[in-house]
């Protein structure tokens, strides 16, 4: 069974599923690995460059 990024928004969003608290997390969980990843890149390449 295949669901697309959209599928699983509107899961999450109606909220009456039991996976709605990990969907949300894994999301969150997402954001914030990518928010740190872009700082770790910047951070090093300013000690690198600098």
């Amino acid at each position: 069974m295949t669901e697309t990024p959209k599928d699983l928004a509107e899961e999450a969003q109606r909220g009456r599923s039991e996976r709605t608290p990990w969907l949300a997390l894994t999301g969150v969980t997402m954001a914030v690995a990518a928010i740190v990843l872009a700082i770790l890149v910047v951070a090093l390449l300013v000690f690198y460059l600098v």
